[in-house]
C-alpha cells in the first residue's frame, strides 16, 4: 500500500491512547484563545473582510458574530489563531498544529453532530499524521524553505476531518491526496500576511479536500510517495523512511510520545531559549540594563535563518526578531499581546539594546534535531565595567521538556483573552461534550 492509504486506514480505524486527552484538552483551549486574542489583528482583519463578502454559511468566526461556510470559516480562525504567533508547536513536523487543525474541525463539527469524544479522536489522529510524515520528510524539509504548518498542516487537516466526518477508507485515501495538491507555503513569508494566511490556507483545504472525496473527487494515491510527488519535491525523497510510516502510527501516539509546546510569548519560538537565557540574565542584572554594552547571541543556523528582522519595522517583523525580543525581556522580564500592540521595538532603551546585539549563526550539530539539548542557544551580556554575564538554554519555557503548569496555561487564557481562569477550567471538559459545537457555544460566548 502507499503511504496515502496506510495514513487513510489509521485515520479512519484507529482508537487513541485514552492519555492523549491530557496534552489535548489544554491545546484547544490555547488555540481558542490564541483565537480571540488575534480576532482584531490585521490578518485577521483583513481576511474576514475579504471573504465574509462572499457569503454566510454555519459555522462561527470564533471572537465574532459572523458565520461563514466551513472552508472559509476555517481559513479565518486560523488566520486569527496564527496571527500573533503565540499558538502551540509540534517537534518532529516543526509545525503548529492545532491551529489548523482545530479550525478545521470546527467547521466540520458544524455539518454534522460531533461529541467532544469524536473531536478528540480526529484531532489525535491529524497531529498523528503530521508527527509521522515529519518524521519522514525530516527538517530538511523546513529548512529548504517549507512553511510546515501550511504544508503537512493541510494533509494531517484533511486526515482529520476524513475522520470526523466518517468518509470511507478509500475516500480519506482521496482526501489526503487531495490534500497534497494544495498544501503548500514558504517561510519566506514570515513577517508578512501570508504567514497566518498559509496556516488558514491549510485549514480550508483539510475541510474542502474532506469534501471533496466526499463527493467523489479522486485524486492520485501515490503523490505523497512519488519522487516528482510531496516527499520527492519538497523534502530528499527517503523510500526506507516513508515506508516505516506505518509500524510509527499510533506506537506510541506523538502526543504522547513528543507532546506540544505551549508558547509563553507571541513571538517565533526560535526566539524563546534566547528568551529563556535573557529572563535569568536579567534576574542576575536586578532588572538593571543601562550598563549592558554589548550583547552576543549563538544560535543554529537554521533558526537564524527564520529571524531575519534585527531592527523590526512593525509588528509582524517583531514577531521574527531575535534581538528586539532579547532587548524586551532583559528590560521588562517578559513580552506580552499588549507590549507589541505598543510598538515595544521603538522604545529607546530597547533599540539601545538591538543596536549592541550580535548574532551568531552555528552549524546545527545534528541536523535531525530541531532542538538539540547539546547545542543550547547561549547568551552573552557584557557590562561596561567589564563583567560578562552568560546563560545557555536547550528547551525554551513551554516545551514539553521545560512544560508551563496547569495554572500557568490558566494564567495565558486570562491575560490574552480577558476572559476569566473560570471558564478556563470549566471548558477543559469539552472532550465529554456531547455535542461539541454546542458546548462551545454555550461556554465560550
Amino acid at each position: 500500500m502507499n503511504t496515502a492509504r496506510h495514513l487513510a486506514r489509521f485515520a479512519i480505524t484507529s482508537r487513541p491512547d485514552p492519555a492523549v486527552e491530557a496534552v489535548a484538552a489544554p491545546a484547544i483551549l490555547d488555540c481558542i484563545a490564541c483565537i480571540l486574542a488575534g480576532v482584531d489583528s490585521p490578518a485577521a482583519s483583513r481576511s474576514r473582510a475579504a471573504l465574509a463578502s462572499l457569503g454566510s454559511g454555519p459555522v462561527p468566526v470564533l471572537g465574532t458574530a459572523l458565520t461563514l461556510p466551513a472552508p472559509t470559516a476555517a481559513l479565518v480562525n486560523a488566520v486569527a489563531g496564527h496571527a500573533w504567533d503565540m499558538d502551540d508547536w509540534e517537534e518532529p513536523g516543526n509545525t503548529h498544529p492545532t491551529v489548523v487543525l482545530f479550525p478545521a474541525l470546527l467547521a466540520a463539527a458544524h455539518l454534522r453532530p460531533v461529541t467532544g469524544a469524536e473531536l478528540l479522536a480526529a484531532y489525535a489522529v491529524g497531529i498523528e499524521v503530521i508527527m509521522r510524515l515529519g518524521q519522514a520528510l525530516t527538517l530538511d524539509h523546513y529548512k529548504r524553505g517549507f512553511h510546515a504548518t501550511a504544508t503537512l498542516g493541510a494533509i494531517g487537516a484533511a486526515a482529520a476531518v476524513a475522520r470526523l466526518l466518517g468518509l470511507s477508507e478509500d475516500q480519506a485515501e482521496h482526501a489526503l491526496a487531495l490534500s497534497v495538491s494544495q498544501a503548500m507555503g514558504y517561510t519566506a513569508q514570515f513577517g508578512s500576511t501570508a504567514k497566518p494566511l498559509q496556516a488558514g490556507f491549510a485549514a480550508r483545504t483539510g475541510v474542502e479536500a474532506a469534501l471533496l472525496a466526499r463527493a467523489g473527487a479522486t485524486a492520485q494515491p501515490h503523490v505523497l510517495d512519488d519522487k516528482r510527488g510531496f516527499a520527492g519535491v519538497l523534502a530528499p525523497h527517503d523510500a526506507a523512511r516513508l515506508a516505516a510510516i506505518p509500524d510509527r502510527l499510533g506506537a506510541p501516539w506523538g502526543l504522547l510520545q513528543y507532546g506540544l509546546a505551549f508558547k509563553p510569548w507571541p513571538s517565533c519560538g526560535y526566539t524563546h531559549r534566547l528568551m529563556t537565557a535573557a529572563a535569568e540574565i536579567r534576574d542576575r542584572l536586578n532588572g538593571e540594563t543601562a550598563g549592558i554594552v554589548a550583547i552576543r547571541a549563538s544560535l543554529p543556523d537554521f533558526h537564524h535563518a527564520i529571524l531575519p528582522f534585527h531592527q523590526p519595522r512593525n509588528q509582524a517583523e517583531a514577531l521574527f526578531s531575535a534581538p528586539a525580543s532579547i532587548a524586551r525581556m532583559l528590560v521588562s522580564g517578559g513580552l506580552t499581546l499588549a507590549d507589541g500592540a505598543a510598538g515595544f521595538w521603538t522604545e529607546p532603551e530597547i533599540r539601545r539594546l538591538i543596536a549592541l546585539t550580535v548574532l551568531v549563526p552555528e552549524p546545527a550539530r545534528d541536523p535531525s534535531l530541531n532542538f538539540d539539548p547539546e547545542q543550547p542557544d547561549r547568551l552573552q551580556v557584557t557590562l561596561s565595567d567589564g563583567l560578562e554575564l552568560s546563560a545557555s538554554c536547550a528547551y525554551p519555557l513551554g516545551a514539553p521538556q521545560n512544560p508551563m503548569p496547569p495554572d500557568r496555561l490558566a494564567a495565558k487564557w486570562h491575560e490574552i483573552t480577558g476572559r476569566p481562569v473560570s471558564q478556563y477550567r470549566a471548558m477543559l471538559r469539552w472532550p465529554q461534550a456531547a455535542d461539541i459545537a454546542t458546548f462551545l457555544r454555550q461556554e465560550a460566548d
